[in-house]
């Protein structure tokens, strides 16, 4: 919808079908449709870490690793599951403003910081699977091509997203730009 016709249909008169109890059901937590799709994949990822946490020990030779090579895995698994319960609080809050353009500036600044956090968790997450896995290996030349193939994945997965956010927190500017 373009902004004309957004601004065309916010000015134009409509009754309401539906009433203020109503709408204010739709709009709890519980209901919200984003909200209700941010838990449901929040509580699958909980569940697939801690399993894979749980396996780690015994099956990828972590009892056989220092403590803090374990202590790493585990707080770079746990930095996107924080990110995640973040990004959940956010959406869950999003009117903080007197009107709609200083809400949407607020929302512009606190999404370049969430931005910055979820590249920096990505980045940490990598980083700390990969230390993980290869503490103690020797390094032959298979294994040096297998970990620079790994790196690249991993340095096109920080790139796209890097692009997604900065994607989208230019269109949210063009949009608060065109308020004013």
């Amino acid at each position: 919808m373009e902004l004309d016709e957004f601004r065309s249909a916010w000015n134009t008169p409509v009754s309401l079908s539906k009433t203020p109890a109503d709408i204010k059901t739709m709009l709890s937590e519980n209901r919200h449709p984003v909200l209700k799709q941010i838990r449901r994949q929040s509580l699958l990822e909980i569940a697939g870490w801690t399993i894979f946490l749980a396996c780690c020990y015994t099956m990828f030779d972590g009892d056989r690793k220092p403590l803090w090579i374990n202590i790493t895995l585990v707080i770079s698994v746990l930095l996107p599951l924080a990110h995640n319960t973040a990004g959940y609080l956010g959406a869950k809050n999003l009117v903080k403003g007197t009107d709609l353009k200083r809400s949407l500036e607020n929302y512009h600044r606190s999404l370049k910081t969430f931005a910055a956090l979820s590249v920096a968790a990505r980045t940490l997450f990598g980083t700390g699977l990969v230390l993980f896995f290869t503490y103690g290996l020797r390094l032959n030349l298979t294994r040096m091509l297998s970990l620079g193939a790994i790196a690249l994945v991993f340095a096109l997965q920080i790139w796209l997203l890097l692009r997604m956010w900065n994607k989208r927190i230019s269109l949210l500017g063009k949009t608060i730009s065109a308020l004013r």
